[in-house]
């Protein structure tokens, strides 16, 4: 028996967790206390230094309705170029791709899209509490990209069937790319996943709920969402904190922008007035976008060490789960 407690003690053990896990995140200088009411709260505020660097084992994988359409591994080199009070500038490198698992038909366009962003770095801009803010050479990895589109419609185009429609949209999808913010968007997916926490509000013993976006998987400007962010443990012998959060998506604005993202296409392919059109958009079933994420960071720097992040979109009965995963190596 503990010395000073009695065997009739009446104190509440999760209260004393909850004190203990209080103190101890607050004690630690990469979570500021959010001046936020409600719950405590925490804030994760990275500590970033220029020439930092980090290997990590990079994996993704789609599947649909549980059958793989693809999966990929590849080797992620991060270096921090120059740091300050008003941010950071990261280089992200990827390479070495290996493609565990493919379907047939996807595994030349999957191979053929790796190759075009093989060694191309990212500079990638963050806000003074780690978040990723913007692409500074977006004009490097836009001809990168325009590269891909060409090796991908010269593949498809020795398809008789094909042809004519990766013709009509070959010159869209390259127009899309032609502002910095498109690039931008498509650029940053994966570095987005990796530092989603940093500057995030989490709640130390019960979840923080707030209105926040989603990034549009389908085009397009983001999504209303409502997340639920937590602190799950802190490891001071591993140096280690887990977080945790849950991100849905706004059903009517999903449902709108899905739609939307029909209409931009038929527009493309010049079908747009068909009534096979109107009927399809019509028949579109209620779409649902998810995410989960864990994060397990270095309780000196708030630098993730393991990340895995799953996407749900659900189109009715089907249901398509993008996984991707990042491990310090």
């Amino acid at each position: 028996m503990l010395a000073g407690v009695s065997a009739k003690s009446t104190m509440n053990p999760p209260t004393l967790r909850r004190r203990g896990l209080l103190g101890l995140i607050a004690s630690l200088p990469i979570f500021g206390r959010s001046a936020e009411a409600g719950p405590p709260s925490f804030e994760l505020l990275p500590a970033l230094q220029a020439g930092q660097r980090w290997t990590f084992a990079f994996e993704r994988q789609v599947a649909r309705n549980g059958a793989v359409l693809h999966r990929y591994r590849s080797t992620l080199r991060l270096r921090v170029l120059d740091a300050s009070a008003d941010g950071a500038t990261l280089e992200w490198l990827e390479g070495d791709h290996v493609i565990v698992d493919a379907h047939p038909q996807r595994r030349p366009l999957l191979e053929l899209g790796l190759a075009a962003m093989r060694d191309v770095p990212l500079v990638v801009e963050l806000d003074p509490v780690g978040r990723v803010q913007s692409l500074r050479n977006a004009n490097t990895v836009r001809l990168a990209i325009l590269g891909g589109f060409d090796a991908t419609a010269a593949h498809i185009g020795t398809q008789p069937e094909a042809a004519p429609v990766i013709a009509a949209m070959l010159p869209a999808m390259k127009a899309a790319l032609a502002t910095d913010a498109m690039v931008t968007a498509s650029a940053l997916k994966e570095p987005m996943l990796l530092l989603s926490a940093m500057g995030r509000r989490f709640g130390a013993d019960e979840p923080v709920e707030f209105r926040t976006t989603l990034v549009n998987p389908l085009g397009g400007e983001a999504l209303d969402a409502i997340a639920r962010f937590r602190i799950h443990d802190v490891d001071p012998r591993a140096a280690q904190a887990t977080l945790g959060w849950l991100m849905v998506s706004d059903p009517v604005a999903t449902d709108a922008a899905s739609r939307a993202n029909l209409r931009r296409g038929a527009a493309i392919a010049g079908v747009a007035d068909k009534p096979a059109t109107t009927a399809a958009i019509a028949a579109l079933p209620a779409i649902t976008l998810e995410e989960r994420g864990d994060y397990v960071v270095d309780t000196a720097s708030a630098w993730p060490v393991r990340v895995t992040h799953a996407r749900t979109l659900r189109a009715g009965p089907i249901a398509q789960v993008e996984e991707t995963s990042f491990r310090l190596a």
